[in-house]
């Protein structure tokens, strides 16, 4: 009888444990995600002043050209160091559209369109996000800009980005669409990944196998159309091809 009394006192104190300790740890993830919320809104809200300064300072300048490629740095600034990491190991989902960072899952158009939404450009989210890659590159620039290849070896593809130079590419494959941003000095691929680890990643275009093994590559230089800089400047819609 006393053996039993010791066992059940010790699973009330075992329970009381479990139960002290599983609300600590939900309230502490929850003040987390709510604090990088907070904080992407808040770049948010700073590139977007600091683009309509920017536009305003164009409207009013005599030297145009110099003002254009402020404005394109600092477009391909923020969305490198302000909204590429906020969302990396957000989880993918063929079906994903979560318009938050690391909360809920996002497929790869969804999220191309979105961080271009999220850094200011006036595109239709939705409506762009649901397009062949190809289009969606269409839609964001025109054909001097646009580069095709056909079962190139990604060392030579890679190569061909180098040799374009800085900037920021959006790349479409036989079934996926991401990001390339030639940082002057590696080449990356960053994109919602349905490979390992099926999740927001920068990986190096060169051993990126998803990107290695697709047989047909569509690459748009978003960040050297001066169109399309201006776009972003002035607020422009930019329709979506079909």
């Amino acid at each position: 009888m006393r053996l039993i009394l010791v066992l059940i006192v010790f699973c009330l104190l075992l329970t009381s444990c479990v139960a002290q300790t599983r609300p600590q740890s939900v309230e502490n993830t929850s003040v987390n995600l709510s604090n990088e919320d907070e904080n992407y809104s808040i770049k948010l809200k700073s590139i977007q002043t600091e683009r309509q300064n920017l536009a305003q300072e164009y409207r009013q300048s005599a030297h145009k050209k110099t003002i254009l490629e402020k404005a394109r740095k600092i477009f391909i600034d923020s969305i490198y160091h302000d909204i590429f990491p906020a969302w990396y190991g957000t989880d993918w989902d063929f079906y994903g559209t979560t318009e938050t960072p690391k909360e809920g899952k996002i497929a790869c158009g969804y999220y191309v369109t979105t961080v271009l939404r999220d850094a200011g450009v006036k595109v239709q989210r939705v409506s762009l996000a649901q397009q062949a890659s190809e289009n969606i590159i269409k839609s964001l620039t025109t054909a001097p800009f646009i580069k095709r290849f056909h079962n190139a070896k990604i060392e030579n593809f890679v190569a061909d980005v180098k040799n374009q130079g800085e900037g920021l590419y959006v790349v479409g494959l036989d079934v996926h669409v991401g990001f390339i941003l030639h940082d002057g000095n590696e080449v990356w691929f960053i994109h919602s990944s349905y490979g390992e680890p099926s999740e927001v990643i920068k990986e190096k275009a060169l051993e990126s196998p998803i990107l290695s093994s697709s047989k047909y590559r569509v690459l748009g230089k978003i960040s050297a159309d001066n169109q399309f800089i201006l776009k972003w400047l002035n607020q422009t819609s930019i329709p979506t091809i079909r």
